[in-house]
């Protein structure tokens, strides 16, 4: 997934995603296209190329038979 031209505010309080809704959903990042949910923890990290890296804390697997 590939997001251009977004905008967000990284504080000591945390990520914040700035992007509004104009003229429509379509212009932000929507937590309905990824697998988070609000209440979801992470890690950050940083990857061998110094990138951070927000693991998902407490991933289950599911395990269908």
């Amino acid at each position: 997934m590939m997001y251009v031209d977004y905008k967000f505010e990284i504080t000591e309080d945390g990520l914040l995603m700035m992007d509004k809704p104009i003229p429509d959903e379509t212009h932000m990042v929507r937590i309905d296209r990824t697998s988070f949910e609000p209440g979801d923890t992470f890690t950050l990290e940083l990857d061998e190329f110094k990138r951070m890296f927000f693991r998902k804390n407490n991933v289950q697997l599911s395990l269908d038979l």
